[in-house]
Formats: structure tokens, C-alpha cells, sequence
């Protein structure tokens, strides 16, 4: 034991040549079981840091659609919590989607805690790439507010443990980011920290932790009041306002990235708002709104994308919202049966040729 410890202060270039020499493959190795997605074939149970760990979910899930390669049209659904919050599951939504007259099909809520469009190009380029495969976009105001540089973080793995060249490439060549960075190996490491910061004592203990992954946060019982979303409105309108504004061009940007790696790949992206509490909300959000529907509006209609927008269609009250956008119980199974129908004709008019 005494000399393998001596082995570590060896400072002899031949022995730390040889020493980087072994690491190469090492990390080669560890890249490879991420972008192959060989890493699921361990049950997602025994990866999750806890229950609410919506990056390894969706990690886990893009991993394993790649590994087993589904051979039944496919639906994904990005964004958010709120998009998280907005339907009941993934089975769940492909069932209405069948019932709705749609195909028989599988699909994924793959909505993650403050998704941002990085993380989203970054899905799309680990979905398998197929003709029937739909990339199902999640807009909101909140997805055009995050900082820039934690989006670029994505580039090496972080939140997602997903590797994605193209968003590579393009951060290094717009913004001159992680231009030496081809891995995500500081994703991949940074992982286990947070694993043991979670799991360490159940480890020392000799046990193997696993968590079953809860979809949903929010419920009825746990609402905020009204007063409480009426507060929420008014420190967007002002706060969160300005934020929206200094980062409204570089997020648009990262869109249109996201609908140039679905052409690029085969795949049908549909540009989707997502569920917004107009009960309450009414129009006061609308002028924020504008500034990136109207944008958005025009890159639907250059990728040939479909748009969709049934808030002010399908009413959901208030009480069926925690905030003024995550969804409880009732107005999930609404909004979700809404979305199936959409969903099925835009696959019919699909197969009959029409134009997406």
C-alpha cells in the first residue's frame, strides 16, 4: 500500500507520459458509454439523485430512446417545468394521442426544471433520427429569461448528461465558448459529486440507493392564492421583464438552431405555447409575449414548422393552476387531451402529404 501511495508523488515525465497515456483511452472510453447511451442499460432507479432529478430523468430517457431505437412513431416534448407540469406522462399522452385518432405511438415529457434552448438542441441531437419522430418544442416567457452563459454551459454536459457536437460548434463559432471543449466529461464528472452529496451516507452504510422519479411538484392542496399569482404578474412585468429583454435575441437564436438540427436530422419540430393561467393573467403578460411570438411566428413559417397556441381555446380556471403556468391534476388531463388532438391531426395531415 506504502508503494502505490509513493506511486502518486512519482514526478518522473516517463511515469506521468505513461500515466496520461492510460488516461486517454480511459476517457475515450467514458465519452463513448454517454454518446452511444450504453450507460442505461443500469436502470435510471440507480442513477437518480433524488426523485425530483429531472435532468437525469431526461438524460436517462433521450439515452435509452437512442439505445433501443423505438420502431412506433415518436413524440417528444420539451421545455420547462412547465412543460413538465403540463401533461399526466409521457404514456399517458401517447394513449390520447391514439384515442384522438392519431397513430399508435410512444412519447416522452422530457420538460426539465428551467430547460433552456441549449438543453433543448441538445435532446434533438440524441433523439433518434426519425421520419416519424416529433420534436415538440415548449415556448413560455420564462425560456427567453435565463443567462446566456448558463445555457452555453450545455456544450460540455451540464445539466444534461448529453453530448451534442453541433451545440458545440455553434457556441464556439458565435461565441467563441468551449472552442477546445469536444466532451462532456466535465458533465460526467461533475455527476458524482452531486450523487455522493445525496447518497453518501447510504453508501457508507452499505447500501445501493435508488429513487423512483416523481413527474409532478405541484397539486390542488398546495396552490398558490390569488393574491400570490397577482404578485407573481406584477414582479415579471418589472423584474423579470428586463431580463427577458437582454437575453430575448441570443434565446431566438438558440431556437432557430434547435429547428435547423431537426431539418438537419429528418425530424417534425412543432412550435407549442405552453399552458398560461389566462383566468388570471388576462393580458397583462401579452406585450412581453409579443416580443417573441412574433419572431418565433416567422421561424414557424421558414422551417415549415406548425405553431400552436390553444391557451385562450381550451379554458382552464385558475384553480387549476399552482402559479400562472404549472398545471395541478384537472388541468393537466384538459390541456394534455387538447394537445393529443392537435398532435393527431398535425400526424394526419402528415401522412396524407400535407405541408409541416
Amino acid at each position: 500500500m506504502g508503494a502505490f501511495r509513493r506511486g502518486f508523488g512519482n514526478r518522473s515525465p516517463l511515469v506521468l507520459v505513461a500515466a496520461g497515456l492510460l488516461l486517454v483511452p480511459a476517457l475515450l472510453g467514458v465519452r463513448a458509454v454517454f454518446a452511444t447511451g450504453a450507460w442505461t442499460d443500469v436502470p435510471m432507479k440507480y442513477w437518480m439523485r433524488k426523485s425530483s432529478d429531472d435532468y437525469m430523468y431526461v438524460s436517462w430517457s433521450v439515452g435509452r430512446a437512442k439505445r433501443e431505437q423505438p420502431d412506433l412513431p415518436s413524440f417528444y416534448l420539451l421545455g420547462g417545468s412547465t412543460a413538465r407540469e403540463a401533461i399526466v406522462s409521457g404514456a399517458d399522452l401517447a394513449s390520447a394521442i391514439d384515442a384522438a385518432g392519431g397513430p399508435s405511438c410512444v412519447a416522452w415529457d422530457l420538460g426539465s426544471m428551467n430547460q433552456n434552448f441549449a438543453q433543448s438542441l441538445a435532446i434533438v441531437d440524441n433523439v433518434p433520427a426519425r421520419e416519424d419522430a416529433w420534436i415538440v418544442i415548449g415556448l413560455r416567457l420564462g425560456r427567453f429569461t435565463s443567462d446566456r452563459g448558463a445555457s452555453m454551459k450545455q456544450a460540455e454536459g451540464r445539466e444534461l448528461l448529453l453530448p451534442s457536437p453541433y451545440l458545440r460548434r455553434y457556441v464556439a463559432r458565435e461565441y467563441g465558448k468551449y472552442t477546445y471543449s469536444d466532451t462532456i466529461l466535465p458533465g460526467a464528472f461533475s455527476y458524482p459529486t452531486s450523487y455522493l452529496q445525496q447518497h453518501g451516507t447510504t453508501l457508507l452504510g452499505g447500501h445501493l440507493p435508488t429513487r423512483t422519479y416523481g413527474q409532478h411538484r405541484y397539486n390542488l392542496k398546495h396552490n398558490h392564492t390569488v393574491a400570490e399569482k397577482e404578485r407573481m404578474v406584477r414582479v415579471w412585468n418589472t423584474r423579470w421583464y428586463k431580463k427577458f429583454e437582454r437575453h430575448l435575441e441570443f434565446h431566438l437564436a438558440m431556437l432557430e438552431q434547435v429547428l435547423t438540427r431537426c431539418r438537419e436530422r429528418g425530424l417534425h419540430p412543432v412550435l407549442l405555447e405552453l399552458p398560461l393561467n389566462r383566468d388570471l393573467v388576462g393580458d397583462r403578460l401579452d406585450h412581453a409575449a409579443a416580443q417573441y411570438q412574433g419572431p418565433v411566428r416567422a421561424l414557424a413559417a421558414e422551417y415549415h414548422a406548425p405553431y400552436l397556441d390553444f391557451n385562450d381555446e381550451v379554458a382552464i380556471p385558475n384553480g387549476y393552476f399552482h402559479d400562472l403556468s404549472h398545471l395541478a391534476e384537472p388541468g393537466r388531463v384538459i390541456w394534455q387531451a387538447e394537445l393529443a388532438r392537435r398532435l393527431a391531426a398535425l400526424y394526419d395531415d402528415d401522412a396524407l402529404g400535407g405541408t409541416l
